[in-house]
């Protein structure tokens, strides 16, 4: 059962989020105005697919996947949204229905900002508006980049992209920690998770990488993973 808290969110919450840290708290007050925080419990779901969503979320605690689902039930995640990551805004700037279904991975509590809310504050402060657009190119740019990755690449190249991607442009070897469980990460991929595990040892055979803890790696050849990823 979802759960609305009715306690309004501190002003100081939102403005050390990025970017909502470049407005004032005048403007931050005025952005979550009327606002509530909500509760969402694992596994319940925060937005539907093909629904208007006049809001977007942050989310301040927890993880919401967003997804898309097929009509046989297969899963392809778009977006894992962890604590301090919004997601939704792309409809709510539109006013348009939501094209895939958010649902909360684990207990979650978020806040949901009107679209006619950021609108307004973008266009009082160029600083946020700049910040938001750079945000929503980001956005862009990664999701047709999985796309093709998913479209084009084999198994090797996407779980190879995906770890390379974890790690410093200019590391040679570095500890990681996976941003979620295997299933969820072969969901992103377009991959089984047994494919993905496989893929996983393969790599811990050759070298490339070794476990650490519950949900980390040490990746020791960065430059081969790069290799492996590009093909």
């Amino acid at each position: 059962m979802m759960i609305a808290d009715t306690v309004l969110p501190h002003v100081s919450t939102l403005s050390r989020i990025p970017p909502f840290d470049l407005l004032d708290s005048d403007e931050v007050s005025r952005l979550i105005e009327g606002r509530r925080l909500l509760q969402r419990c694992r596994g319940e779901i925060v937005a539907h697919c093909n629904v208007t969503a006049p809001c977007l979320w942050v989310v301040l605690e927890g993880e919401v996947k967003c997804s898309l689902i097929s009509a046989t039930g297969g899963e392809k995640i778009i977006q894992l949204a962890g604590a301090g990551a919004m997601f939704g805004e792309e409809a709510a700037l539109l006013d348009r229905p939501q094209l895939f279904t958010a649902q909360a991975t684990r207990n979650s509590v978020l806040l949901p900002i009107r679209g006619s809310a950021l609108r307004a504050a973008m266009e009082v402060s160029a600083a946020f508006a700049n910040a938001m657009t750079l945000r929503l190119s980001t956005s862009i740019y990664d999701l047709i980049e999985n796309l093709q990755l998913c479209l084009q690449g084999s198994s090797t190249q996407r779980v190879a992209h995906y770890l390379s991607r974890l790690a410093p442009d200019s590391a040679q070897h570095c500890e990681i920690q996976l941003e979620t469980d295997k299933q969820h990460i072969a969901a992103q991929l377009n991959l089984t998770p047994e494919t993905l595990s496989r893929v996983l040892s393969r790599f811990m055979r050759d070298g490339m990488i070794r476990p650490h803890g519950r949900r980390g790696l040490v990746l020791d050849d960065l430059p081969q993973l790069r290799s492996c990823a590009a093909g």
